[in-house]
């Protein structure tokens, strides 16, 4: 494998990950480390260019990060980028001001007038939309720099070799209409060279695998399957080089889908598991998580009975190493990734196993795992399967304690909306649909009398890489079916639709 072409110093930023995702879609293989680790690998390192992400804090936090203290800032061994928190920082430390102004903060979409001419924007639209989200701005720029790109304040600046460069927005995310050009534009200025593809990732991650499995003789792998896309693939990407050792765990929890469990077995035959393993255990589920109507306790008291079973497990089948196809955004929505702010707290993140806690995919986003599964010639029912939250149906009863009755309503409203979504052909154009149950009662009227009932709520979003996303639209006719069919059941008086982005709001309500 090829030495590391570009470093990205993780201040933090929910994006960091995305700007990873980007550049080996773009073929070029990146490390991303936060500044204490960066100063040993620039140490230890030449890359071909350094990125700067962004960050939660303001150069004016009393702890905030600082820029590692080898870092070349003067471009000679390699070119900089600074993103959005990088370009602040590379201004504060090289003389310039950043202000906090109250009039000119900017979160969301944005236009931006760009310098065409220069070789960061070179084939790029002179006004184009991009993805801001920042306090802070760049009042000043450092001597010896100057704007290549503006919004009402600066937006773009570099040096006048052309080595260290700043941007305000986010090209990483895919709301930056042209994001990935820019990106491309400054690997082109870093001289890289492609060194990526989904066929070494599946050898990589095998030979990983195996060295740490390989230092304990005789311990079998247990990996918890969902039937879901990630551990599927998981599943058939080790299913090879495990064989008898792999031993894949399924737990119903009471908080399936309609048919769901079915699926799984189906998918665990495609990644040709040989070893599948399904406990039942709704009423554990359901008596843990009943105790409390707050999402971040739902998803410990999840994360208690997920635990227990699976050391049960461990423990009944001599395993050595637990491994879960926990993706890139789990780590970032955990606050797991540098030091990113904790956005949701996952089943599978951050447990304390008494045996080894492997995630191969950690690294890697939805869309790449999609290829990857592709690659392993897995079906079209896997890797085109829509995301489903671990603890399922558990997070869509909302403000209610949850019981058998609830998880049921959920269920029955969760599989018309799907049946409806799929008569009119919608599947490809949501990335994941949530229907859930509002935990508020209201007035209704049905044949001719007063009722008090609860309301469900529809959510469908479009993504790439799911850490920002856009409200689904549905269509009139579609609205009006899935509401005269939700609405046939006696408790349920309201349906409510949510396109709400996100940010501001994540995907699932809990």
């Amino acid at each position: 494998m090829n030495e590391i072409q570009i470093l990205i110093v993780d201040y933090g930023s929910q994006y960091t990950l995305v700007i990873g995702r980007t550049l080996r879609e773009l073929g070029v293989r990146s490390a991303i480390l936060p500044p204490e680790k960066a100063i040993y690998f620039l140490s230890q390192n030449t890359p071909k260019g350094v990125i700067l992400s962004g960050s939660h804090h303001s150069v004016h936090d009393v702890n905030a990060p600082q820029l590692p203290e080898n870092l070349d800032l003067s471009g000679v061994k390699y070119p900089v980028l600074g993103i959005c928190y990088g370009m602040q920082l590379l201004s504060h430390t090289l003389g310039g001001v950043v202000d906090r102004p109250l009039l000119h903060r900017e979160y969301g979409p944005a236009m931006v007038s760009l310098d065409v001419n220069h070789p960061l924007f070179l084939g790029v639209e002179q006004q184009t939309q991009v993805w801001a989200s920042h306090g802070d701005t760049v009042k000043e720029l450092p001597k010896g720099f100057h704007s290549i790109g503006t919004t009402k304040g600066y937006a773009a600046m570099t040096d006048a070799e052309n080595r260290i460069l700043g941007i305000q927005f986010h090209p990483e995310v895919v709301d930056t209409k042209e994001g990935k050009k820019i990106l491309q534009n400054f690997l082109n200025i870093c001289e890289t060279k492609i060194d990526w593809n989904p066929t070494n990732i599946i050898k990589e991650i095998q030979k990983e695998v195996l060295d740490v499995v390989n230092t304990s003789l005789g311990k079998n792998v247990i990996l918890g399957l969902s039937g879901g896309v990630d551990s599927t693939t998981l599943a058939a990407l080790l299913a090879p080089v495990l064989g008898d050792k792999l031993v894949c765990v399924a737990i119903d929890t009471g908080g399936l889908r309609e048919g769901e469990l079915a699926e799984l077995k189906i998918n665990a035959k495609s990644a040709h598991v040989s070893n599948l393993v399904v406990i039942s255990a709704e009423d554990e589920f359901i008596k843990n998580i009943s105790t409390t109507t707050d999402a971040q306790e739902k998803r410990g008291k999840f994360r208690e009975v997920y635990s227990k079973i699976f050391e049960e497990q461990i423990l009944k089948h001599n395993a050595g190493f637990m491994i879960q196809g926990t993706l890139a955004t789990d780590i970032i929505e955990s606050g797991e990734a540098g030091k990113s702010a904790l956005i949701k707290t996952h089943h599978n993140v951050g447990l304390l196993w008494s045996v080894d806690d492997l995630h191969p995919f950690r690294n890697l986003f939805k869309y790449e795992v999609r290829e990857i599964a592709r690659t392993l010639n897995l079906p079209k029912e896997v890797y085109e399967r829509n995301p489903f939250p671990g603890p399922g149906l558990y997070l869509r009863v909302v403000g209610v304690p949850v019981s058998k009755d609830y998880i049921s309503l959920v269920r029955m409203a969760d599989n018309t909306v799907t049946e409806i979504v799929k008569k009119h052909n919608l599947e490809k154009e949501i990335s994941q649909l949530v229907v859930c149950l509002i935990g508020i009662q209201s007035v209704g009227v049905k044949g001719d009398e007063r009722v008090y009932g609860y309301s469900l709520l529809v959510r469908a979003v479009k993504t790439i890489d799911f850490m920002t996303a856009q409200g689904y639209y549905f269509p009139e006719n579609v609205v009006n079916e899935i509401t005269s069919a939700l609405t046939q059941h006696k408790e349920i008086v309201r349906v409510l639709f949510d396109m709400t982005p996100k940010p501001p709001a994540t995907t699932e309500f809990e």
